[in-house]
């Protein structure tokens, strides 16, 4: 059963890492002012929708990751903790999905703030275990590692969420003079520090998948 949880684990990072890597880009040719606004309005959408992906798999990587350490031995925890685990997963998944799918301006921003806070909790929950664990000495400390790596994901998420709004909200100002050098040259600032968000993600999940492997 352990091959099962590992799998999935595998491929929930396959999807986020490598579907993320379609937004940074797509972020990045919505800077291009020589291409019209329509198309870059299209590309910028196009990596909203691949960002479905990633933060889908973000709400799965706990519970697949906590089951995998449970059915290899590395980390013992009740039943009734990993059923918690996934029914938190899934209600947090049905959030987003419902901000995704829904045509409500209303119900795509609650969720984007649930979606927010969660991730917030989310930061402080795995990073203050990862820190527990790794000064408890009850696992393996590349798993209390991998643990806090993750927890830095989170922390990272919530950066990049709070970093994002402000390059949206000059994105949608170019909508009306898309030619503003200026109004240009400040979306392209505003995006800098969310790439830095973003490679920070790349970077601490790379960080996780190596302590898995090479444990």
């Amino acid at each position: 059963m352990d091959a099962f949880w590992l799998y999935l684990h595998i491929l929930l990072l396959v999807f986020w890492v490598g579907t993320d890597i379609g937004v940074f880009i797509a972020a990045k040719w919505s800077e291009r002012a020589t291409l019209s606004i329509e198309t870059r309005q299209t590309v910028l959408q196009l990596g909203m929708v691949l960002d479905r992906l990633p933060r889908s798999a973000l709400t799965l990587i706990i519970p697949s990751g906590c089951q995998l350490a449970v059915a290899s031995g590395w980390l013992t925890l009740p039943s009734h903790y990993l059923l918690g685990m996934w029914l938190f997963a899934a209600v947090w998944l049905g959030i987003l999905w419902r901000g995704f799918l829904s045509a409500d301006p209303k119900a795509q921003e609650q969720s984007a703030k649930i979606n927010w806070v969660l991730n917030l909790v989310l930061a402080l929950v795995v990073s203050g275990a990862g820190m527990y664990l790794l000064m408890n000495g009850d696992i393996p400390d590349w798993l209390a590692l991998k643990v806090l790596a993750v927890g830095a994901i989170f922390c990272a998420g919530v950066l990049l969420d709070l970093l994002f709004k402000p390059a949206i909200d000059l994105f949608m100002a170019l909508a009306t003079t898309p030619d503003d050098p200026e109004l240009n040259a400040a979306y392209s600032r505003a995006l800098s520090p969310v790439y830095i968000a973003v490679l920070a993600i790349y970077a601490f999940a790379l960080i996780a998948a190596a302590l898995g492997v090479f444990k």
